[in-house]
């Protein structure tokens, strides 16, 4: 611990190509050396260092030299911006000349969340010698997010931040003599009307982006060809086994990596690259949303005070890791700490999922009128006897508006959970509800829907919500997941489905920790569209992207002894 710290700022070093890199340090204002923790951001390192997290100026205090840097092409740093590129160079680079400078031990760490949690991993894939640490936040298993490995394209998302990133790249380009007045005008109205832009067709065509200088900002036909650069599936995920460090994961049930969490946290537990990788694996999951600040109101939810970051002392535990691995202290860091949403509680385990569970099956029934709230959906432990098949249409020209979920913030999108009784009320929504319930239910762990679908089009999207229904109605979603038919068994091997013929899909939800009480009622939600959180499957079989017009699809759901859906709760035993 320190009583005064220092900042020096845009302090300049040069990659191996020549770039010049610059970046603030915050450290103890004394002659000492000290262990050090790197951030690395696109986002303006004057904005960086602020994460509820772990801020900078915290480390700083607590004795730790927190250097905050611009990536390549960003800010106050030179060369050009390419987005993941070349970020595990650019990061060794970094790290060794950390390790060189007067103010540091020789120990180095990394932390930071989405876009500067893949950073890590990229780093430290390439193994710099001085990196002991990582601190991924909010952030993907690998290339792809978690959507896009189902198949869909997280369209909200990619336009919102593709629009954000281009605002400094305008700004460079004035710096340069450009007139930039028109493509800064186009950008900052897509910033504004997000929805709207989602809505263009066909997407290959969105205008707003095509003035040279800042084309590479959005380029949809990146997009699909990323897959293409992909050759099996463990390059879905990043290369455990390259990794030699010990990692602090951490995200919010209702972050869009919350599945991405526990991927990366169990198969670092597998195949670390080192004992000390494997051993050193820890994980925080509260009920937050997908950004820096941690807060115990998400959508329309309060979760109690021991939600705020504050009070759930993640700054501390974030301090209490790297004083384990930069300072070679052994404070007690659980393996897995956890909130339970509905008991507003944090628990603590050993590993995930949760050696007690129980897996349940909940099956789907109905008579074939399971359109909306109000139909004759049920949610059951029992199986599915002879049942009519329930049908609806989904017609790209209208789909379910997103309401709240795994969003990013950056957009017109509101995060987390909220009354989903609106979009329940639609007949292209199929809601399957338990009775209400008689004893309390916690559900915590993975979440898996299998169902067994057919579909009128060559391609089409399956939707899943878990939903919390309230005694006075409400009905709050607690996870999601979606699918797309093409993809159904590897978003690397794309084969068309026969019309009419029943599939079974599983789709992942990701992970949850909730406790269902008493008096509630547990529902799931079944459709084809979550726009523009995702975008529009057109129906068509046609690559992303490419379509001015979709066609409306038949769908059916089944659940009969032959084809029984189900999602599989884990329910942990109270």
């Amino acid at each position: 611990m320190t009583n005064s710290i220092r900042i020096d700022r845009d302090i300049p070093m040069t990659t191996r190509d020549g770039v010049v890199l610059r970046a603030d340090v915050h450290r103890p204002d004394d002659s000492e050396k000290h262990p050090a923790i790197l951030i690395r951001s696109p986002y303006n390192k004057l904005l960086s260092g602020s994460s509820d997290f772990l801020p900078a100026v915290d480390a700083a205090f607590a004795g730790y030299a927190v250097v905050v840097q611009d990536t390549r092409g960003r800010f106050a740093s030179e060369g050009d911006y390419l987005p993941g590129m070349p970020e595990g160079r650019d990061g060794y680079d970094t790290v060794e000349w950390i390790a060189s400078e007067q103010w540091c031990d020789g120990n180095v760490g990394m932390m930071g969340g989405s876009y500067l949690g893949r950073i890590q991993w990229q780093t430290a894939m390439d193994a710099p010698p001085h990196l002991k640490a990582i601190a991924p936040h909010i952030t993907t298993s690998g290339p792809l997010s978690e959507t896009r490995r189902s198949g869909p394209i997280d369209l909200e998302q990619s336009i919102s931040w593709f629009a954000a990133m281009a605002i400094n790249m305008i700004d460079k380009l004035e710096k340069q003599g450009r007139d930039v007045t028109k493509m800064r005008e186009s950008v900052e109205w897509v910033r504004f009307n997000t929805d709207e832009v989602c809505r263009y067709l066909p997407i290959k065509d969105i205008p707003h982006f095509k003035f040279e200088g800042i084309s590479q900002a959005f380029q949809p036909d990146r997009i699909e060809a990323m897959l293409y650069a992909l050759q099996s599936e463990e390059d879905l995920y990043w290369s455990y086994s390259k990794v030699q460090v010990p990692c602090f994961h951490a995200a919010g049930w209702y972050d869009l990596n919350t599945g991405a969490l526990f991927t990366n946290f169990l198969n670092m537990r597998e195949k670390g690259g080192s004992e000390s990788a494997r051993d050193g694996q820890h994980v925080l999951c509260g009920p937050w949303a997908h950004g820096a600040s941690l807060l115990a109101f998400v959508g329309g939810l309060h979760f109690g005070p021991v939600a705020r970051s504050i009070a759930a002392f993640v700054k501390e535990r974030h301090i209490a890791f790297f004083d384990k691995y930069l300072r070679g202290k052994d404070p007690d860091i659980p393996a897995v700490r956890y909130f339970v949403m509905g008991r507003d509680q944090w628990h603590n385990a050993d590993t995930w999922p949760l050696p007690q569970t129980d897996w349940q099956h909940f099956y789907l029934h109905s008579q074939g009128r399971a359109h909306t709230m109000a139909g004759d959906g049920l949610l059951s432990r029992d199986e599915p006897g002879s049942e009519a098949a329930d049908i609806f249409v989904y017609d790209p020209r209208n789909p379910v508006p997103t309401l709240g979920g795994r969003n990013l913030p950056t957009g017109r999108l509101v995060q987390g959970p909220f009354d989903q009784t609106p979009i329940e009320k639609r007949s292209d929504v199929l809601c399957y509800t338990t009775p209400e319930l008689k004893e309390d239910i916690e559900v915590t762990g993975p979440l898996t829907l299998h169902l067994f679908a057919s579909t009128s089009a060559r391609d089409t999207d399956f939707t899943a919500k878990l939903i919390n229904v309230y005694p006075n109605g409400s009905a709050y979603n607690v996870a999601e997941g979606c699918i797309r038919a093409k993809y159904r068994r590897s978003v690397l091997r794309p084969e068309p489905v026969t019309p009419g013929e029943i599939y079974e899909y599983e789709i992942d939800m990701a992970a949850t920790s909730v406790l269902f009480r008493r008096g509630h009622r547990i529902r799931l939600d079944i459709s084809s569209s979550n726009f523009p959180r995702i975008d529009r499957n057109m129906n068509t079989g046609n690559p992303f992207g490419v379509d001015a017009e979709g066609i409306a699809a038949l769908q059916t759901v089944y659940h009969q002894p032959e084809y029984s859906s189900y999602i599989d709760l884990p329910v942990i035993p109270t």
